[in-house]
């Protein structure tokens, strides 16, 4: 096979695949040229998530006309003149690969002024050809317009996400950077919406209460530690112990001015909150990490994201001391709602002191049940008549399960039954998924839809990525009860939910919820890629849903609520397997016991 230089245009495309992959990889590009450039105010404006058009305007130093054309060349850069330089960098961008990659693959207008110049200068470049330059009127500031992406690579192209997802992308961009750059004013339009406002005023709280509302800024701490040996410092926030999430998503990472991804420091970060940190939860945090330039790597990727310290470890111990004495210095605890909770099940007659299930759970420990509060611990007697006394194991539940007889709960977690001569072992949560996909698949199917009970309304601040998915979700939700109502600036009211929910549901849960809805649409949306349909994404949604009203494990059951389970799991089509195919019972037969003991024979 003959070997060929690819001609410049391949060339250029090919290249540029290396730096731009999505339209959020435009926008990151853009909006660091105009940190670079000076701006205090930085305004982006998307168009179908970016794939029709990108503007980004902002109030920097400019760019000298006789530059321009510069400016569209690859490896050309003012940041840096030789490869010593990148010991001394100051500067986001240094690669002069930024503009020529954007222009090799899309049309882009490119119009800019400095304060020394009576004019403006536009120039238009298509495909990575320059097409003309002219002077114009315009304000200080480069305004940088994209239009198009990936119009000469269709490979590209078809490759590209919903508008939703690409917009939540750009989203959670802006709100990175933001938080990166509390003294910038961001502003982030997609269409007539606006999704994202920043004041620029300098204090970062007032970025994250722009972006997770008010109640979540009250929760921050702040960090602030340096290293004398080496002069690093970590400065920053971080969330009190009480407030969690389900992912890492919220966790932002500076390092001397730059947006990265690093491991280094997460694990770093999350060993400081050492065992307040529940299982499988996450910080809310924005470490800001001043290191001298000649410590780190940042010519790693053509993206920018990863760096390499030249020494891990003393970085490692700054940020996990930082934290740590951080936590030990205050303990903050959640707000109590004012308003009184719902209780997860209505009042049963005759049940006295154990009506009230949302103040406390009831589960058996050596011959008596005990009642926890949120306040104190007291152990409750109950008299025989109870309807959720002891019952001998090898009494039948009921007429209607007269094979099948209950035993107890194993480690809170599983539920240990007899069923003819087999000794079944339940998984209390995989088995309640299975009821409650069950009950929601029939409610989607039907006209009537989910029955809700009326609940002390519950605002949402969302952030902004979220915000223009929300909508894809609301049918769903709507149909499995659900009552959310938009009622602007980010937020979203909650007037109602199942009843299906065993305890009234928190702001936090709901929080869970539609972070494990977005990631369930990232996921079938890649399927549909590959030939799935809308109905795949549904099924998803309704697994997901199902996934957080089932009864968790670890969760004490009450003889009655074991009971109940047992009966509605019994009469579930596929009660063997979870929504996700995971198993939801194990069994024993009489048989198999009979040769573990070595015994002959017996019945």
């Amino acid at each position: 096979m003959d070997i060929r230089i690819l001609d410049k245009n391949t060339a250029e495309q090919i290249a540029a695949g290396e730096v731009i992959e999505n339209p959020a990889s435009v926008v990151k590009e853009l909006v660091e040229n105009a940190l670079d450039a000076g701006a205090t105010k930085v305004d982006v404006e998307i168009e179908k998530g970016g794939k029709q058009s990108i503007i980004v305007n902002d109030n920097g130093h400019g760019i000298e006309s006789k530059q321009l054309p510069m400016a569209f060349t690859r490896f050309a850069t003012s940041k840096l003149s030789i490869l010593d330089d990148l010991e001394r960098l100051a500067s986001l961008g240094f690669r002069g690969e930024a503009l020529p990659s954007i222009a090799a693959v899309s049309r882009v207008q490119l119009t800019t002024k400095t304060n020394n110049s009576l004019a403006g200068n536009q120039i238009t470049v298509k495909g990575g050809e320059i097409i003309k330059q002219e002077e114009v009127g315009a304000p200080l500031g480069t305004r940088v317009e994209v239009n198009e992406l990936f119009y000469n690579t269709p490979g590209r192209q078809k490759f590209l996400r919903a508008d939703s997802v690409e917009t939540s992308r750009i989203s959670t961009l802006i709100s990175e950077i933001a938080l990166t750059n509390p003294g910038v004013s961001f502003t982030l339009r997609s269409g007539n919406n606006t999704l994202f406002s920043s004041s620029g005023d300098g204090v970062l709280l007032h970025v994250i209460a722009a972006l997770y509302g008010n109640e979540t800024a009250k929760a921050m701490l702040e960090v602030n530690r340096r290293d004398k040996a080496s002069s690093y410092r970590v400065e920053g926030l971080i969330s009190s112990p009480y407030l969690t999430r389900s992912s890492r998503r919220w966790i932002t990472l500076v390092v001397n001015g730059r947006l990265i991804r690093n491991q280094v420091m997460v694990n770093a970060l999350e060993r400081g909150f050492g065992d307040t940190l529940p299982r499988q939860r996450h910080p809310l945090a924005i470490l800001n990490l001043t290191v001298p330039p000649d410590a780190i790597d940042v010519n790693v990727h053509p993206a920018k994201l990863e760096i390499r310290f030249l020494e891990p470890e003393t970085v490692k111990a700054l940020i996990y001391k930082a934290v740590k004495i951080t936590l030990q210095k205050e303990e903050r605890y959640p707000f109590w709602p004012e308003a009184k909770p719902f209780p997860a099940f209505p009042a049963r007659d005759g049940a006295g002191e154990k009506s009230d299930w949302k103040a406390g759970r009831l589960f058996e420990q050596t011959g008596r049940y005990e009642y926890l509060t949120s306040k104190k611990t007291d152990y409750v007697p109950f008299k025989k008549e109870s309807t959720v006394d002891r019952l001998d194991p090898l009494e039948a539940v009921s007429s209607d399960l007269e094979e099948t007889r209950l035993i107890g709960q194993f480690l809170h977690s599983y539920l240990v039954v007899q069923k003819n001569e087999q000794l079944l072992l339940i998984d209390q949560h995989a088995a309640h998924e299975r009821v409650i996909y069950d009950q929601l698949k029939k409610q989607e199917q039907s006209a009537s839809g989910c029955n809700s009970q009326l609940r002390v309304p519950l605002i949402l601040d969302l952030p902004p990525d979220w915000c223009e998915r929300i909508p894809i979700f609301l049918p769903f939700l709507n149909k499995a009860g659900f009552d959310l109502q938009p009622i602007g600036d980010h937020k979203y009211q909650v007037k109602a939910v199942p009843f299906m929910f065993r305890d009234n549901i928190s702001d936090k849960q709901l929080y869970d919820l539609l972070e494990d809805l977005m990631n369930a649409e990232n996921e079938t949306e890649e399927e549909e890629a590959r030939g799935k349909t809308n109905e795949d994404s549904r099924e998803a949604i309704i697994k997901t849903i199902a996934c957080h009203k089932s009864i968790k494990a670890n969760q004490p059951l009450s003889r009655e609520e074991m009971e109940q389970l047992l009966h509605e799991w019994e009469r579930t089509p596929l009660y063997s397997y979870c929504p996700h195919g995971r198993p939801a019972v194990i069994s024993f037969s009489r048989t198999d016991l009979d040769k573990s003991f070595h015994r002959s024979g017996g019945s």
